[in-house]
């Protein structure tokens, strides 16, 4: 019972983080019917410019967040504008193409400018290493950083899709894209932006989960697989869907890693996607859509 306990409470905190990941890939997708298979190096990229701020700089650790966030974002709208803008009228298939060429070109980029100070880098825990105990429960307390900070992203970004003005014309652009267009969107625009706030959230990501876990080029790849994982479990088209997916996924993966072996633990989300595709197309919360004949 001790162990069930421990895994489910870490299976929680990591699937909370899981779920963010997910987010930013629904979040792109919800608009454009894309996956960004660069979503991964936007991660890393987040995690890298955090470490230069807060290790290489000094900087406190939520200006460097806040920082890395914002460049992020920046390096969102420029993969838009540069890579993905000119090919998203000539299908699916080319944009595809597009984003796995900025995931070579963001990891080869980070070995250039990160790569000198070797291949992993340690980002430092921003409270004692020392776990917590809750009852019979022990639980590290880096842990529980990623969770609130990933539960208060989370609560920013529905207030942003609520309250804000370009947070709705995303939803519409997603809901309808011919229409918005009709309403006087700029749709070109609208793309832009969300492609930026997918980054920006892939970026808030790495930077919860860089004291966790070595930093390195091609670290995003592996975080790609399980975001996918947790989005297409509740739902690549529901964002409330990418959250539970990524809890779910998280508690699967810790059950599978105690009960049966550790290195089941990475198989775990080809495992989900399998399933989530075949016995749930459209994942836990997605909407059923409409097949044309």
């Amino acid at each position: 019972m001790l162990m069930f306990s421990y895994l489910m409470a870490t299976g929680i905190t990591t699937g909370a983080f899981y779920g963010l990941v997910a987010l930013g890939i629904v979040i792109v997708y919800k608009a454009t019917e894309v996956v960004n298979l660069a979503h991964g190096e936007l991660f890393m990229v987040g995690g890298m410019l955090a470490y230069t701020c807060y290790v290489i700089e000094g900087l406190p650790y939520v200006p460097s967040l806040l920082l890395a966030v914002a460049g992020a974002f920046v390096v969102g709208i420029i993969t838009e504008r540069v890579a993905y803008r000119s090919v998203l009228k000539h299908g699916l298939a080319s944009v595809l193409v597009a984003t796995i060429g900025v995931s070579f070109i963001l990891k080869g980029i980070a070995r250039y400018v990160w790569g000198g100070k070797g291949d992993y880098l340690s980002f430092p825990p921003l409270v004692s290493p020392e776990p917590l105990q809750f009852g019979n429960i022990m639980i590290m307390a880096q842990q529980l950083v990623v969770l609130v900070a990933a539960l208060v992203v989370m609560a920013g970004l529905a207030l942003f899709f609520k309250r804000t003005r370009a947070g709705k014309w995303m939803q519409a652009t997603a809901s309808n894209p011919k229409a918005a267009l009709l309403c006087g969107l700029r749709i070109d625009r609208i793309y832009m932006y969300t492609f930026a706030v997918g980054a920006a959230v892939a970026g808030a990501a790495g930077v919860l989960m860089a004291p966790l876990t070595l930093l390195y080029p091609d670290v995003g790849f592996v975080l790609f697989i399980k975001g996918l994982a947790a989005a297409v479990l509740g739902g690549i088209t529901s964002v409330p869907g990418a959250v539970v997916g990524g809890l779910l996924l998280g508690v699967i993966e810790q059950l599978a890693a105690g009960y049966v072996h550790s290195s089941v633990q990475d198989v775990v989300p080809f495992l989900v996607i399998m399933f989530a595709l075949t016995f749930l197309p459209t994942g836990l919360f997605g909407v059923r859509g409409l097949r044309k004949i």
